[in-house]
């Protein structure tokens, strides 16, 4: 069995980058003008909803501030939001309370009619 040597990377120039992401889009219908920054919002935000601080943020992304409070992360204050919902400040897990409730099979019938059919 003769096995094939791995090949090197390869630097992906920017414009082929951006068609094939362009491509990949338009297939399911999804128009955006900023194929080669889609996933730089969305990412930005994850990273602060598992309590990253901007700071870490802004360094993994490689942005200034003016870019990434303009346009990659909410207008709200992550910690006066979750300070001001009785979660702490700091890590990343939030009991609800509610979660923890198990209503009785009659409640969910009253409230669901289909439930049992």
């Amino acid at each position: 069995m003769k096995i094939k040597p791995l090949r090197q990377a390869q630097e992906w120039s920017y414009s082929s980058r951006r068609e094939s992401i362009g491509k990949v889009l338009s297939s399911p219908g999804i128009r955006s003008n900023k194929n080669t920054h889609i996933n730089c919002g969305s990412s930005a935000r994850m990273a602060g909803n598992v309590c990253a601080n901007v700071d870490q943020i802004r360094r993994q992304g490689q942005w200034n501030n003016t870019t990434i409070n303009g346009a990659y992360l909410t207008n709200l204050p992550r910690e006066l939001v979750r300070s001001m919902a009785n979660f702490s400040t700091y890590g990343r897990f939030f009991y609800l309370a509610c979660a923890a409730l198990n209503p009785s099979t009659s409640l969910c019938k009253k409230l669901f009619l289909a439930i049992g059919e």
